[in-house]
């Protein structure tokens, strides 16, 4: 039974060591998208206490608006939201004519457990799937994708 406790023990290390890297991108905007407030809550709450900016949209529509309004460093969305999809905001995105915008690191963050859908969500041009609730992994994958952009303005 040890071995539960290890792995939770580690889990929950990785996960402080992962937040300890989100501090080196301060400053950064995130647009979190879902129709659950509690998810938004919490995204907010945990990369908010790292000093990244965070908008909230909790539907496609609110959040296609909130690309164009602003300047943006990632998307994370769910797909699964009634009226208009993740699937048709990532489409969209994709795009648009300022390539900065159109070219925005994207994590599907979701629900959404049918056996197709990481490679459906790859298809439709987020760079990540991941199958909620899985924060560390989301911090993990924030963190990756803000250092690509990073060193993608720097080349």
């Amino acid at each position: 039974m040890n071995n539960i406790r290890v792995s939770t023990n580690l889990a929950r290390a990785n996960f402080k060591e992962n937040i300890k890297n989100l501090n080196s991108f301060k400053g950064s905007t995130i647009l979190a998208v879902d129709d659950d407030p509690n998810i938004l809550f919490l995204i907010t709450e945990i990369f908010e206490s790292c000093g990244i900016k965070v908008i909230t949209a909790d539907n496609a529509l609110e959040a296609f608006e909130a690309i164009e309004q602003f300047q943006l460093d990632l998307l994370i969305s769910d797909i699964n939201m009634p009226g208009k999809s993740g699937y048709w905001l990532i489409r969209k995105v994709r795009t648009l004519t300022p390539l900065k915008k159109r070219e925005i690191p994207a994590i599907a963050f979701t629900g959404n457990i049918e056996a197709n859908a990481h490679k459906e969500a790859i298809a439709f041009g987020y760079q990540t799937y991941i199958q909620k609730p899985r924060m560390g992994e989301l911090v993990t994958e924030t963190a990756r994708l803000l250092r690509r952009s990073i060193d993608l303005l720097h080349e």
